[in-house]
């Protein structure tokens, strides 16, 4: 097995020893294999999404850290071709969430909720998508 080094700031950190603990993972390295084989799986799933679809997507954010009000509103506009709405709420003391209901390509609306997911600041991206002739589909990483 080879070693891959990662950075985690304090609070990930935390959170990561706290599944630990919870799940009874043997290490921090069985948490973070789980975690990447979950997110290898859902990467497969959103891959095969084809066709059109209607997917909710939420960002988690704090104003602690680096504002991303900006950035949201900039995929926005980028994405105005799918982006049908969205929302902004307060949600707790220092952290919000925006809401945006997509419709489009699905490969438009993975690589939507890919450069969320990627933005500095972004803390958690969760979607629902459901294809017009098919049942629904909740993922979150």
């Amino acid at each position: 097995m080879s070693v891959t080094s990662i950075s985690l700031s304090p609070i990930l950190r935390k959170k990561l020893d706290q599944v630990q603990e919870e799940k009874g993972y043997s290490s921090r390295s069985e948490v973070i294999r789980d975690a990447i084989r979950s997110y290898l799986s859902e990467h497969e799933t959103t891959k095969a999404l084809m066709g059109n679809v209607i997917c909710t997507v939420t960002a988690l954010y704090s104003h602690k850290g680096k504002h991303v009000d900006h950035d949201l509103l900039h995929l926005r506009y980028e994405y105005e071709g799918i982006v049908k709405g969205n929302l902004h709420m307060h949600v707790a003391e220092d952290d919000y969430a925006e809401i945006f209901i997509t419709e489009g390509d699905a490969q438009q609306v993975s690589k939507f909720i890919q450069e969320m997911r990627i933005m500095k600041g972004i803390e958690k991206v969760t979607y629902s998508t459901v294809r017009s002739t098919a049942a629904a589909t909740t993922t979150s990483v």
